[in-house]
């Protein structure tokens, strides 16, 4: 295998598929000689310092990679997706050919997508220094209430000029690959992922301006919490921190780049969209489309 790279494996524990296959990999790569086999909850214990592979391949979903995502960016470690999961706009490779093909992507005959990051900051009423709470995401904040159908109102501004106030079930800002996470959901535009635009884009909209609006990547998004019911910034789907009336998160365009291995050229991505998203019915047709959970 000649100076194939050093790989470092995570897998979804919670998908019993996902955590055969990885092992599975881990024999075939031989990784007893080098590189280690990890759940995705054991990330958590590796924050902040280097994960000490050149390689992370996740077994997964999209959600078992934004938290592999949040260990290999700050070292410029790529990560090499399975998907095990239904959708999986992020992964490049499918369970089934995941053992014939993988070696394939380690051993540089492969090219690097860079996508961009928020960098999120918690400041709290008054202040407009961050808390010592910030966070880095792939996908997006979300300012929303901690109760249960409850709306929070939340003042929208960017490059601190006003936007509006949104009186909604929570406000999103998302990157070009949270695009198709839950600001599409929400009826957010859809973005190439190499874009380094920002989306922001408030989900169920009671007052206040419902349409998406796409920002440059030199934007600085300000979301300050209006009303007094308790509220909170989730990050990636993952990341909390709880918000009081008058507190402020600040988003902007980070430093940090998440990597990707790919094979195919980037305008793939619009075939991996339509077929992921079941826009045609060739796609939905296809063999494979309808992966497990």
């Amino acid at each position: 295998m000649g100076n194939r790279r050093r790989v470092g494996i995570v897998y979804n524990h919670r998908v019993p598929e996902a955590v055969r296959l990885a092992h599975e990999l881990a024999r075939h790569l031989g990784l007893d000689k080098g590189g280690w086999l990890h759940s995705a909850l054991d990330l958590e214990q590796m924050e902040e310092r280097h994960p000490g592979v050149d390689v992370l391949v996740t077994v997964g979903g999209d959600g078992t990679i934004l938290r592999a995502t949040r260990i290999a960016a700050p070292f410029e470690v790529p990560v090499l997706g399975i998907n095990m999961g239904r959708v999986g706009f992020m992964t490049e490779l499918g369970a089934a050919e995941a053992l014939e093909s993988v070696e394939r992507y380690l051993e540089d005959q492969v090219w690097l997508e860079e996508r961009a990051m928020l960098e999120v900051e918690v400041h709290p009423r008054g202040q407009r220094q961050a808390s010592g709470r910030s966070f880095h995401a792939l996908n997006e904040a979300v300012v929303g209430t901690r109760g249960i159908s409850r709306m929070v109102t939340v003042r929208a501004t960017v490059n601190d000029v006003p936007i509006t106030d949104y009186r909604a079930d929570a406000v999103i800002v998302a990157t070009a690959t949270g695009s198709t996470g839950h600001a599409l959901s929400a009826g957010g535009p859809i973005l190439h992922p190499q874009s380094r635009d920002m989306v922001l884009k408030p989900v169920a909209e009671h007052l206040g301006l419902g349409a998406a609006i796409v920002l440059p990547s030199t934007s600085t998004v300000r979301l300050t919490v209006v009303s007094d019911a308790p509220a909170m910034v989730n990050v990636d789907g993952f990341m909390h921190c709880p918000l009081e009336q008058g507190d402020q998160v600040r988003v902007v365009v980070g430093r940090q780049l998440a990597r990707f291995l790919r094979a195919g050229p980037p305008d793939r991505f619009y075939a991996t969209m339509a077929q992921r998203l079941g826009l045609n019915r060739r796609s939905r047709e296809r063999p494979g489309t309808e992966e497990g959970a």
